[in-house]
């Protein structure tokens, strides 16, 4: 086994003093998952998400290798099962891991994907194997928050969102990074643009060749609390995504501890108790963390006919990437979608408009639009007059009169 790397953790991202006083004083029991804190080894303690915890039982693993206690450091996320404050298992969960073949003061390559070390440091050296843990942000970057190098093992590890899907090449790219899945082990659900999954393979001559390809269920997260950055919330703040890919279901009997329902915004860090209804995860209650990322993005929120076809998502020609967890609302279905007007919301994320939730409206002389401004448009409506030339360039939230096919009047939302 390697020497436990010296880690220096972006302090902004990690929360030793999050969560409520009660977290602390209260024994958990349950499956939690979220980022080390810190690690007390000659006490046989560790805290997580704020909670201190009993460790001198728990076994440590990735990918089902044992590890030790003294491979656990701040800034890795974790799963943890603990009973009464006793933990049994720690599992790693890095984002990455695989042969380092780049690495200097800057940046560490693995798997084909640069990752920027921003504030941690590192001794790792070209060919050891390291495991590499992150918190996605809501722009799609990745900030890194720990590295360690472990004996090398026959599985490397890839988890993002894809793009570029080829079905008939059998392949999709991963953060830059191609993804072969021909003969790999897949979920029942087809693959998509948009998804986020975690795949599990062998990197070689430039490809990563995928053994298995694992998209996350909400039936798997039922009873566990998950800790992380809020990358996307809906308009009504009655859903949230976090570390770009849990969508969490908000409700009037969702409770808040330091914090209140309109607290929620992008970056911000939560500890959320989750329960799945009905194959739709929902919180219990929300636990706002003192920390919060500096890593935001663009909103966007517009209203259009949607053209559904071979999968692909537009609207007045303007090409959109559907998340695979978007939420379809009011019995609106992927199968009805094709020629409605709706509602679209979403964010900017790695330069294309991901779409989280589509609801179905009625077309009316006042018109909704939140984005981009270019070219005297927005959203592929022209306008009639010369209200869209102060916005040029700009992105904006508007009210514009709409005539059925092109904008006129249109001014800032208040």
């Amino acid at each position: 086994m390697k020497k436990i790397l010296s880690v220096t953790v972006l302090g902004g991202l990690l929360s030793a003093c999050g969560g409520s006083d009660s977290d602390t004083q209260q024994a958990y029991s349950g499956t939690l998952l979220g980022t080390v804190d810190s690690v007390q080894a000659e006490q046989a303690t560790m805290s997580v998400n704020g909670r201190s915890l009993d460790v001198a039982s728990a076994g440590v693993s990735y990918q089902d290798q044992p590890l030790l206690l003294a491979d656990v450091a701040s800034g890795m996320q974790v799963e943890i099962d603990s009973d009464d404050g006793r933990v049994s298992e720690i599992e790693l969960e890095p984002i990455m891991s695989g042969e380092v073949t780049t690495v200097d003061g800057q940046s560490i390559t693995v798997n084909g994907q640069a990752v920027l070390l921003g504030q941690v440091t590192t001794s790792v050296q070209v060919g050891d194997f390291a495991l590499l843990f992150a918190q996605p942000q809501a722009d799609g970057s990745l900030t890194l928050t720990a590295v360690e190098a472990i004996d090398a093992t026959a599985i490397s590890e890839v988890e993002g969102r894809v793009s570029q899907l080829d079905t008939s090449a059998q392949t999709f790219v991963i953060n830059g990074t191609v993804v072969n899945f021909a003969g790999a082990a897949l979920d029942d659900e087809p693959l998509q643009n948009g998804q986020w999954v975690e795949v599990t393979g062998v990197f070689a001559d430039g490809i990563f060749r995928a053994a298995e390809v694992d998209a996350e269920d909400a039936a798997e997260m039922d009873g566990k609390e998950l800790e992380g950055v809020i990358t996307f919330v809906n308009r009504e703040k009655t859903a949230i995504e976090l570390n770009s890919r849990t969508v969490v279901t908000l409700t009037a009997d969702t409770r808040y501890q330091d914090g209140v329902q309109s607290d929620l915004i992008t970056g911000r860090t939560v500890e959320v108790e989750l329960v799945n209804q009905a194959g739709q995860l929902t919180a219990l209650e929300v636990d706002f963390e003192l920390s919060s990322s500096q890593v935001t993005t663009d909103r966007f929120s517009f209203e259009g006919t949607a053209q559904y076809r071979n999968d692909t998502l537009s609207v007045n020609g303007v090409e959109l990437l559907m998340s695979a967890t978007v939420r379809l609302e009011d019995g609106l279905t992927k199968a009805t979608l094709d020629g409605q007007w709706v509602e679209l919301e979403g964010s900017l994320v790695d330069g294309q408009y991901l779409v989280r939730e589509i609801e179905p409206e009625l077309q009316e002389a006042e018109i909704s639009l939140q984005g981009p401004v270019s070219g005297n448009t927005i959203w592929g409506y022209a306008a009639s007059d010369t209200s869209l030339s102060g916005f040029e360039g700009q992105w904006v939230d508007l009210e514009c009169y709409f005539d059925g096919s092109a904008v006129s009047q249109c001014r800032l939302d208040d």
